[in-house]
């Protein structure tokens, strides 16, 4: 597999394909950016079609939380949710502001800094790699009293990160960088209550992805993060999706421990009708098939012309199997995580 330092190549075109280490710079700047119809992009094609997106996930027994930033140049978005298991009581921020303004994310996915700050509000997603090349990813938010969170995972030497590069409608490309089934460290405090994330068990997932997407961009995607079983010692982690990274390479996974299991292409089926309905996903040679309940969600809706967005992130429950491509199969019971429907026009 491919191991660049840069995803920008000496001729202006990204590396696709599976890397076996994540890159560390996006250089978009060095990007040989073209129309359809092959013609070398203005700067304002070349800066306003450039879309990127962070998110940052927790998942344990006693809450669920989720934080994103987001820069699609004409609109910079946040969001930071809290959802506590026991009674289904929940909280939502989000936040809009015009040309991303008071946001920074960062290009630079092994040591860099992504801020957004709105007022008194503040969120940080910091990401170091460390001399014994070891990843560290914190999550830092600061809304005065309504919520606090201190929270970070941390990729061993030997993890197996997922990241890829693939092309996208017929002159784009899209970098995604994700990771589940790590430990979550720190506290999170709001109105729901204090929690000590190491104490609940808590396992986290990220996603890092960048590129030139489509200008309506559709996925479907489904993730969790947790123990294997009660009687095992390794956690568990599972992304797959359909939409945006499957133009020649999958993004599709999943982690037992530091090893990652490539999984093929995955259908999912729900009623989009029915925001509370019943999902499934499968794969055809039988490698994925989970049953998901949900039990709550984060949405959001604007359809403003230029842009739109309808949006659905729903948490709840995974049962079924996963199986590896040398045949050992892991069982999914009651394994609480997110699938996902959304859709962009930006």
């Amino acid at each position: 597999m491919l191991r660049p330092y840069s995803l920008i190549n000496s001729h202006g075109k990204p590396y696709l394909g599976r890397f076996s280490q994540p890159v560390n710079e996006i250089n978009v700047e060095n990007a040989d950016y073209r129309t359809p119809m092959n013609k070398r992009a203005g700067a304002w094609k070349k800066h306003f079609n450039f879309k990127r997106f962070q998110y940052f996930g927790g998942i344990s027994d006693e809450i669920i939380f989720g934080c994103a930033l987001a820069d699609v140049r004409y609109v910079g978005a946040a969001f930071v949710y809290v959802y506590r298991l026991s009674d289904g009581a929940m909280k939502t921020w989000q936040y809009k502001t015009p040309l991303a303004f008071g946001m920074n994310l960062t290009n630079r996915p092994d040591n860099g800094v992504s801020t957004f700050k709105l007022g008194q509000k503040k969120i940080n997603m910091a990401y170091a790699l460390n001399s014994q090349e070891e990843r560290r990813k914190s999550l830092s938010v600061e809304f005065g009293t309504s919520l606090n969170i201190d929270a970070s995972m941390r990729e061993s030497k030997d993890f197996e990160t997922m990241a890829l590069c693939t092309p996208t409608a017929v002159n784009g490309w899209v970098y995604a960088q994700k990771t589940a089934a790590l430990k979550v460290n720190g506290s999170l405090e709001c109105e729901l209550g204090k929690f000590d994330l190491e104490q609940a068990k808590c396992f986290g997932h990220h996603d890092f992805s960048a590129g030139y997407m489509r200008r309506e961009t559709f996925w479907n995607w489904a993730c969790f993060s947790g123990m294997a079983s009660k009687q095992s010692s390794q956690p568990i982690g599972l992304n797959v999706s359909w939409g945006v990274n499957e133009t020649g390479f999958s993004e599709n996974c999943f982690w037992v421990g530091d090893i990652l299991h490539t999984l093929p292409q995955v259908q999912f089926k729900f009623d989009r009708d029915n925001s509370h309905s019943n999902w499934r996903v499968t794969s055809e040679n039988a490698q994925v098939d989970l049953a998901f309940v949900p039990e709550g969600m984060h949405k959001e809706h604007l359809n403003a012309g230029v842009m739109a967005t309808n949006f659905k992130q729903i948490f709840g429950r995974f049962n079924g199997h996963l199986i590896t491509a040398d045949g050992q199969r892991y069982d999914i019971e009651n394994q609480y995580g997110f699938v996902e429907d959304q859709y962009s026009k930006w």
